[in-house]
């Protein structure tokens, strides 16, 4: 059942388009945010569950092959429900055709949770979900923290600006929350694009960008009424 929130909210991927959309697409994402589809509907909940269980439990990719086994063999009520676990396996072989190249080896991995709180940002809730945390010991012996998060779409792949955007929103994310663990490392805010096979992160440049976001919820605020 659709729920309608009445209060300017938007997540980090549809900011990510947003950012980069013509106007009736813009119009479009705010329309989608206040009409949010059933939870019950979304493809690939499975898909990053296998990937996070996979980060945070050692990187062995036997969970992944546990994972696509278990979906691949069980048996589903609905045609949805199946034909969602077979897009699940394929994300999963996806991504796990593309972890060697993202340079993961000998970071700690742990879980976000299901509901980490909003970012606020000119009256507007983001509501950015990252998998994981990711943490590294320095050189120096420091702490160095970042986040990871995955985006499934075989439609609607990200591009260069729209991925460093969503990235942006993950470093601004973790300055606002995550500062007590430790000197944030913007190389490490992956935004891993998993049918795509490419991963974006945190350009050194984010001042623009950062006031990018605001005018742009400034606007999604302002529209919110209307739309």
């Amino acid at each position: 059942m659709n729920g309608r929130t009445e209060s300017p909210h938007v997540s980090e991927n549809k900011l990510g388009r947003y950012l980069t959309a013509a106007p009736a697409l813009r119009k479009q994402l705010i329309h989608t945010q206040k009409n949010p589809p059933d939870p019950r509907y979304l493809r690939y909940p499975d898909a990053a569950h296998a990937i996070t269980d996979f980060l945070c439990h050692g990187q062995d990719e036997a969970i992944l092959r546990r994972h696509q086994h278990r979906l691949a063999t069980t048996v589903f009520e609905s045609e949805f429900d199946a034909h969602r676990a077979e897009s699940c396996i394929e994300a999963i072989e996806h991504y796990r055709r593309m972890h060697p190249g993202l340079g993961l080896g000998g970071l700690i991995a742990t879980t976000v949770g299901d509901a980490p709180p909003p970012l606020e940002v000119a009256g507007v809730s983001i509501q950015v979900r990252p998998q994981v945390v990711l943490q590294e010991v320095d050189a120096h012996g420091n702490n160095q923290v970042g986040l990871l998060k995955l985006y499934f779409s075989k439609h609607h792949p990200l591009d260069e600006r729209s991925g460093q955007y969503i990235a942006i929103l993950l470093n601004a994310f973790a300055e606002q929350h995550l500062a007590p663990l430790g000197p944030l490392d913007a190389r490490r805010m992956l935004v891993v694009d998993v049918f795509a096979g490419r991963a974006y992160s945190a350009p050194r440049a984010r001042t623009r960008r950062l006031c990018d976001v605001r005018h742009a919820c400034e606007e999604i605020a302002a529209r919110w009424a209307v739309h």
